[in-house]
């Protein structure tokens, strides 16, 4: 049965995954109860970000990654080895007589009340690969095997810890990453997880809510059931994009553009101005990833003006006239519709048009309107 403190160790350990700044209280706490006098989680990379000791003194950390890596036996040993693994202890490669000369051991060790360490190399796939070692104390260089034993155990508890900060870290990253594209959006729109449940939406998302289109319980919801059928069936298809466009339920309306999918499906509205709903996979299910999927859920209504896009399109390539004939595209006119408002012939406009296409690298108008509507306002 274990202790109290290897325990509440092993508590720590797991806390640590949610804050690095525990490591070093933590790594302390379990050199001790391993016979050491302290702890340090190594990157084998030197330029890592991965790298944890248990010294409160900042200056023991300086000290190795300014110079005194460069005098670390073990990386003098392993030197041929580009990805060690599994334990190791200087006491098989470094004599008493060669730690009596060594810099490593008696100008940094030493200042620190250390001699002798031994170390376990993890390479754990998604994971940067690290050491983790323990400095044993002057006067007691070798661990007993009840020490060893202990020691290799809450080394294994280190590495998912890690594993965990390190997962979290990149799911924090795409979340942020996500949100900022939902707020940038000028139209309404939500990331939803792979649930269906909603993650954060934007201020336009919460305009639209209330007519025919309400949020309960996580989730969007539509008052008229035919709609939510089709909302339900284009998130369903959506989150599953990994079956391919060609098993897409009938009712909705889908293309391709290289390996994303976008689906569309018409919400009615009591207001008798119907809603456009599109859902695009953020993160569909045949990437490999392990991580699950989420889409993007976006509302348009047809014929609302939109935000004056004309200076975005120019920076784009497009010239003053053709960034003109877009925006009143965008609004919902036809091409025919907005060559009148722009006093000019439909042939001139289907020809700007297509010049258009190329720039932007579209093929239809419900892409261009798309393409337009997710330009940032800002």
């Amino acid at each position: 049965m274990l202790s109290d403190a290897v325990n509440t160790v092993i508590g720590d350990i797991y806390r640590c995954a949610l804050d690095d700044s525990l490591w070093q209280p933590t790594l302390l706490a379990l050199s001790r109860v391993t016979g050491g006098v302290g702890a340090a989680i190594m990157p084998q990379e030197i330029q890592s970000p991965l790298r944890f000791g248990s010294s409160r003194i900042p200056e023991a950390d300086h000290i190795y990654y300014s110079h005194m890596w460069q005098h670390d036996p073990y990386r003098i040993h392993l030197s041929r080895q580009p990805s060690p693994q599994g334990e190791l202890s200087d006491t098989s490669f470094v004599s008493d007589a060669d730690m009596a000369h060594s810099p490593y051991y008696q100008d940094f060790l030493r200042k620190f009340d250390a001699s002798r360490t031994n170390r376990f190399y993890f390479d754990t796939p998604g994971l940067p690969r690290f050491a983790l070692s323990i400095q044993r104390p002057l006067g007691h260089p070798h661990e007993t095997p009840d020490e060893r034993r202990l020691r290799l155990m809450l080394g294994q508890h280190v590495c998912r810890a890690l594993a965990m900060s390190v997962a979290q870290g990149r799911t924090r990253a795409f979340a942020h990453g996500f949100r900022e594209i939902c707020h940038r959006m000028p139209t309404a729109a939500a990331v939803l997880d792979h649930d269906g449940r909603v993650l954060f939406m934007n201020d336009a998302m919460e305009r639209v809510l209330g007519d025919g289109v309400s949020y309960i319980d996580g989730h969007i919801i539509c008052s008229h059931r035919a709609s939510q059928r089709q909302l339900d069936r284009l998130l369903h298809d959506t989150l599953h994009a990994a079956t391919g466009p060609e098993h897409i339920t009938g009712h909705i309306t889908g293309h391709t553009a290289g390996h994303a999918s976008e689906y569309f499906v018409s919400v009615h509205c009591p207001s008798g101005r119907p809603l456009l709903a599109r859902a695009i996979p953020l993160m569909p299910e045949n990437t490999g990833q392990p991580a699950y999927p989420m889409a993007l859920l976006a509302f348009h209504r047809p014929g609302a003006d939109i935000a004056d896009m004309t200076q975005a399109l120019r920076l784009l390539g497009l010239n003053s006239s053709e960034a003109r004939l877009v925006q009143q595209m965008s609004n919902g006119l036809s091409i025919k519709e907005a060559a009148r408002a722009l006093g000019i012939s439909d042939h001139y406009a289907r020809s700007m048009l297509r010049h258009v296409y190329e720039k932007l690298e579209v093929n239809s108008q419900g892409k261009l309107a798309a393409f337009v509507r997710d330009l940032p306002t800002q």
